[in-house]
Parts: C-alpha cells; sequence; structure tokens
C-alpha cells in the first residue's frame, strides 16, 4: 500500500495559496484533469519495473504534474477484500488513516509511477486529493519517481518478516537504494 509522502519546505505554503487562489482549477472534472495530465506525461516501460511514467517534456521543479485518480476504498474494507483475495494492493495510495485511493479502479496514469530510494517527485495531499508534483527538474524522458514509503498495512504483524521484506524489495537501481519500498525508521524511533 502506498503512503502518502509530505510536502517538504516552503513548497507547501505556496502550493496551498495557489490551490486557494484557483478555485476553478478544483472544480475540473476528471476527464479534464486526465488531459491536462497527458500534456506532461506519457506511459512506457520501465527498466525499474513494468510500466512507469516519462516526462514528454521537461518539468520545472514544483510543477504539479498529476493527480492520483481512483475509486476510494475504507481501509477497513481494503483489509478484507485483499485477504479474501478480492483486490491486490498494486495501486492503492494511502490518502489517510482510514481512507485508500485504489487506482485500480477509474485511475489516472499516476498509478503507474514507480517507486525510488532517491525520487524525483512527490506526493501531496490537498483536500483529500493527490497530486504528484516535481521535487526538482526533470528532463524529457527521464522516468518518474516518488519514494513509496510504504506503511503499516503491510507491517500488520508488527515485524518485517523475510516474506514482506521480498514482497517489497525495491529495483530503483539509486546508489542511495535502502533495498526496500517500505518507509525507513526515523531516527527517533530506531533510538528506543
Amino acid at each position: 500500500m502506498l503512503q502518502r509522502a509530505p510536502c517538504t519546505g516552503g513548497n507547501r505554503a505556496r502550493l496551498r495559496f495557489y490551490f486557494n487562489n484557483r478555485s476553478e482549477h478544483l472544480l475540473k472534472t476528471a476527464a479534464q484533469a486526465r488531459a491536462q495530465n497527458r500534456d506532461f506525461i506519457r506511459v512506457g516501460r520501465s527498466r525499474i519495473q513494468g510500466k512507469g511514467v516519462f516526462a514528454k517534456r521537461k518539468i520545472p521543479r514544483g510543477t504539479r504534474i498529476v493527480e492520483y485518480l481512483g475509486e476510494r476504498v475504507p481501509i477497513s474494507t481494503l483489509l478484507v477484500e485483499m485477504d479474501a483475495g478480492k483486490r491486490t494492493h498494486t495501486y492503492i495510495f494511502a490518502l489517510s488513516h482510514t481512507m485508500t485511493i485504489d487506482g485500480s479502479v477509474g485511475g489516472s496514469d499516476a498509478r503507474f509511477i514507480n517507486h525510488s530510494c532517491e525520487p524525483n517527485c512527490e506526493a501531496c495531499v490537498f483536500d483529500d486529493r493527490v497530486y504528484i508534483y516535481a521535487m526538482r527538474d526533470i528532463t524529457r524522458g527521464e522516468e518518474l519517481t516518488f519514494d513509496y514509503q510504504l506503511g503499516p498495512a503491510i507491517r500488520r504483524s508488527g515485524r518485517r518478516s523475510k516474506d514482506v521484506l521480498d514482497a517489497y524489495a525495491c529495483h530503483c537501481g539509486s546508489p542511495k537504494c535502502r533495498g526496500t519500498m517500505i518507509a525507513s525508521k526515523r531516527r527517533s524511533e530506531s533510538r528506543r
């Protein structure tokens, strides 16, 4: 399950100002958002995993690239359906502690953005909507990635078993690769 990634630094205030002052933008339908998103990105084969999302043109730092769309599913329902084999975790994004977005149902191309331990994008949540932003300038043809920071739902057993680590192994190829898509423990937690 994809964990929500926080926005960093001064971008949060700037982005909040942008969205509060662009109310007409928030009224666009999902179809209009998808059409707008195609201006920046394309889906293609990835060296990381399966399909990936690539920049069709240069994307400047701080640009809102795409909205993560899909069916909203309560986590309690999701876990029951996953245990029963009715739903997979592949395109799930945790919106909050109680709600997820399943990109496999009515999702945008954002569902194909792969994980990297050294990402060029981040996910930001505004008014219960998830947007992918460029953390740095992204060159034409470069694959878009963000750090999934997988969280508690995949650690229901309370420990990191070998099976869990194998299932969520990272293939990003970054020199800073931590070997897993699972969020690293915070320094304060590791000191306990």
